[in-house]
């Protein structure tokens, strides 16, 4: 008997395309931390990098009671294409420069990794698969509560080993990295979040 294919699949610039090229556990294992680490009554999800990884997360989410589940790219056609087919309220693409704008010393846009901050209020489950990883890390931090669960794709490239600084590890896995914020440290990050936020939206106008 032919053994099912476990990757995931989506049509990018009219092609099929499949996670395979990811490594042959890709899937499977962001399917099982879903199932695993999506904390009790999460209804805010974060996603830099759209791709396979959206798809899966919708359909993890079932019939949940969903209020966002923002997902962020630099690349707007790719984008297009990922979210085109996946039809739900709550999902919502944003498409951010990767360095935002640079006329001066006091620019009030922020780019890919700080798009969160625009928004406000905390996430509960946070995916890091795109660029700046480093930088998302560090908003991440900011916007997690204090039951979230953060996961990052490529976790041992040396580039990423930061991170840990505020993070402690729950799960290292073949692909994934699963990690809560520091008690300690997260406690710090809500109590600033609010005027971080504030200070943006005075700032956002000028």
């Amino acid at each position: 008997m032919a053994e099912i294919s476990q990757n995931a699949r989506m049509t990018v610039g009219g092609k099929s395309v499949e996670s395979g090229q990811y490594g042959g556990d890709y899937a499977s294992e962001y399917r099982r931390i879903l199932s695993q680490y999506i904390p009790f009554g999460a209804r805010r999800f974060l996603e830099w990098g759209s791709g396979y990884t959206t798809g899966m997360m919708v359909d993890a989410l079932g019939d949940r009671d969903v209020d966002l589940f923002l997902t962020i790219d630099s690349n707007k056609k790719y984008q297009d294409d990922v979210i085109a087919p996946i039809q739900r309220p709550y999902l919502k693409g944003v498409v951010a420069s990767m360095t935002g704008t640079c006329v001066d010393d006091r620019d009030p846009g922020f780019n890919y990794s700080h798009t969160p901050l625009e928004l406000g209020g905390n996430f509960d489950f946070i995916f890091i698969d795109g660029r700046r990883r480093v930088e998302c890390a560090y908003v991440a931090a900011l916007v997690a509560s204090e039951n979230s669960v953060v996961v990052v794709h490529d976790y041992r490239r040396d580039r990423y080993q930061s991170i840990l600084a505020l993070f402690d590890v729950i799960e290292d896995g073949p692909q994934f990295r699963v990690l809560k914020v520091n008690p300690v440290l997260g406690s710090y990050f809500r109590s600033i979040l609010p005027s971080i936020v504030s200070r943006f939206n005075k700032n956002k106008n000028i």
